[in-house]
């Protein structure tokens, strides 16, 4: 059994969309903000996609991302491939990321109440 991942790495530009208006975008259509070589990633639902229906969601994909950032001046790559173990310790989910900046400003608010007592 297969999973597929669509991978989007993003390059922004100063005067075009801001970034949160881009990952709200890319979130409506089903991407999840990563850290690691790339910025969002779609899991493929179906394990058991054949070549021809992954070819078809990629393109889908592909044009569902054209579309939805038409005119907001980014620029944009896509990676497709098999998802394997490796691949799940390449990408941090941003909610694990928030939660680990949360428990590190807590630490530096407790150091900082610690110096001025």
């Amino acid at each position: 059994m297969s999973r597929y991942i669509t991978s989007v790495q993003v390059w922004f530009y100063s005067e075009g969309a801001s970034p949160s208006q881009v990952m709200k975008k890319l979130l409506e259509l089903g991407f999840r903000p990563v850290r690691g070589a790339y910025d969002f990633i779609y899991e493929h639902k179906d394990p058991n996609m054949s070549n021809g229906d992954l070819s078809t969601a990629i393109v889908e994909i592909a044009d569902a991302i054209h579309k939805t950032l038409t005119g907001f001046r980014v620029l944009y790559t896509l990676d497709t491939h098999e998802m394997d173990a490796d691949d799940e310790t390449d990408y941090i989910p941003l909610d694990d990321i928030d939660a680990e900046l949360e428990e590190t400003r807590k630490e530096l608010e407790s150091i900082e109440k610690e110096k001025h007592e």
